[in-house]
C-alpha cells in the first residue's frame, strides 16, 4: 500500500496491494545502482555478475546481484530512507525470523548501518540489501490458511512499538479531496474517469466506520500483509516480504485487513480465523470497525494514485501504474457489505 506521506514502503519484490488480473506496466529499463559500492558498504565479497532487475515496485526497485559470497536482493529506493527507522523494521523482521517466520533476512552492514548511499548524480541511491530467496512467481501466492498461520505468529511476538501511528493508516481523505480529483480528472478527460466516478461513494461510504477505529493498544505490525506480499519460493514454502511498511497498528486492525485480502468470499473466514488463533494469533473482530483501517488504506491508495495519474510531471511509467491500480482496487473493492459477510462467518467461529 504504497502511502501518500510514506512510512518507508513499496520498494516491493512482489507488486501491488490487491488480487489482480492484470499486471502493471512492465519496468522501464534503467541503469542499476553501483554494484561495486553496494559490494564494499555491504560486505558482499565481489560482483560475480550484472546486477539484474528483479521487481518494480512504487517506491523502488529490486535489483538481484551474485557475487562470490552468494546471491542478494538489493533495494534501490525512490526516496532516501531514514536510517533510525531502518533499524526498527530490521529489529522487528530478526524477531519474526526467530519466530519461524521465513522471510529474506535483512543485511546490516559492517558499520552497521543498514542503508548506504551509493552511485553519483541522478544515479545516486540510498539501497538496503537482503539475502536472495527465490520464488516461484507473483502468480505462486501462499494459501490462505498458510498466511493465517504467518500472521498469527507475528502477532504472538507481541512486538511492542508505542511509536504514533501514521495517518496513512487511520484517516480517511477528505470529500473536498475527492471533489477536487474528480473535478481534475474530468477536466483532463482521462480514461479511467468512470472508474474513480464508481469508487468514490463506496469509499465515502467507509468514512463513518473509519473515524470508529480502535487502534489500540499497539503492537508492531507488518501493515502490508496479503496476496502480493505473501508468496511461495521454490519448494512450496510461504515467504513474506515487503517488510519496510513495519509499524505500530492494533492486530485487530490488522487481521481484519489480512481477511479482506485473503478471504474474497466470507465461506473461508472461518478456516482462516481458526488458523490465525491455532498459531497463537491475538486479535478478534469485534465489529464493522475492526475494518477501520483496511478502509482507510483502500481510500487513501485511489486518492494517491489518482493524484499521482493526473499529474503532468509524473513519468509516463508511473502514470500507466497508478491507472492500473486504480481499475484493480475498484475490481476488488471492499465495501460495508462484504464487511458485513466476514463479519456473519466470523460468528460463527
Amino acid at each position: 500500500m504504497p502511502p501518500l506521506e510514506p512510512p518507508q514502503r513499496r520498494s516491493d519484490e512482489a507488486g501491488a496491494d490487491h488480487p489482480t488480473t492484470t499486471r502493471p506496466p512492465h519496468p522501464t529499463a534503467v541503469e542499476p545502482p553501483d554494484a561495486g559500492e553496494v559490494v564494499v558498504a555491504f560486505d558482499l565479497g565481489r560482483p560475480s555478475g550484472t546486477m539484474t532487475l528483479a521487481a518494480r515496485g512504487e517506491l523502488g526497485r529490486i535489483w538481484q546481484l551474485e557475487t562470490t559470497a552468494g546471491r542478494w536482493a538489493v533495494k534501490e529506493l525512490f526516496r532516501g530512507g531514514e536510517e533510525a527507522a531502518a533499524r526498527a523494521d530490521v529489529a522487528f523482521q530478526e524477531a519474526a525470523l526467530s519466530a519461524g517466520v521465513r522471510m529474506p533476512r535483512p543485511v546490516v552492514a559492517p558499520d552497521g548501518r543498514v542503508l548506504h548511499e551509493v552511485g553519483a548524480g541522478d544515479r545516486r541511491v540510498d539501497v538496503r540489501v537482503y539475502t536472495w530467496v527465490d520464488l516461484a512467481g507473483r502468480e505462486h501466492r501462499a494459501p490462505a490458511i498458510d498466511a493465517a498461520g504467518i500472521l498469527g505468529r507475528i502477532h504472538a511476538i507481541g512486538y511492542r512499538d508505542d511509536g504514533p501511528a501514521d495517518p496513512w493508516f487511520l484517516e480517511m481523505p477528505s470529500a473536498d479531496r475527492w471533489a477536487g480529483l474528480l473535478h481534475a480528472a474530468t477536466g483532463a478527460g482521462v480514461a479511467w474517469l468512470g472508474t474513480l466516478e464508481s469508487l468514490v461513494p463506496s469509499l465515502l461510504e467507509g468514512g463513518p466506520l473509519v473515524a470508529l477505529g480502535r487502534h489500540e493498544p499497539t503492537i508492531r505490525c507488518h501493515r502490508d500483509f496479503n496476496p502480493e506480499n505473501v508468496l511461495l519460493d521454490g519448494a512450496g514454502v510461504a515467504v513474506v516480504v515487503d517488510w519496510e511498511n513495519s509499524g505500530p497498528a492494533a492486530a485487530e486492525q490488522e487481521l481484519a485487513s489480512a481477511l479482506a485480502e485473503f478471504v474474497p468470499d466470507p465461506a473461508g473466514t472461518t478456516t482462516f480465523l481458526r488458523a490465525y488463533r491455532d498459531a497463537g494469533g491475538t486479535a478478534t473482530l469485534r465489529d464493522r470497525s475492526s475494518f477501520a483501517m483496511t478502509l482507510a488504506v483502500q481510500a487513501n491508495l485511489v486518492a494517491w494514485y489518482a493524484a499521482r495519474a493526473l499529474d503532468p510531471a509524473a513519468a509516463a511509467e508511473d502514470r500507466a501504474r497508478s491507472e492500473h491500480w486504480i481499475r484493480d482496487i475498484a475490481a476488488n473493492v471492499f465495501t460495508i457489505d462484504r464487511i458485513d459477510g466476514w463479519l456473519r462467518a466470523a460468528s460463527a467461529t
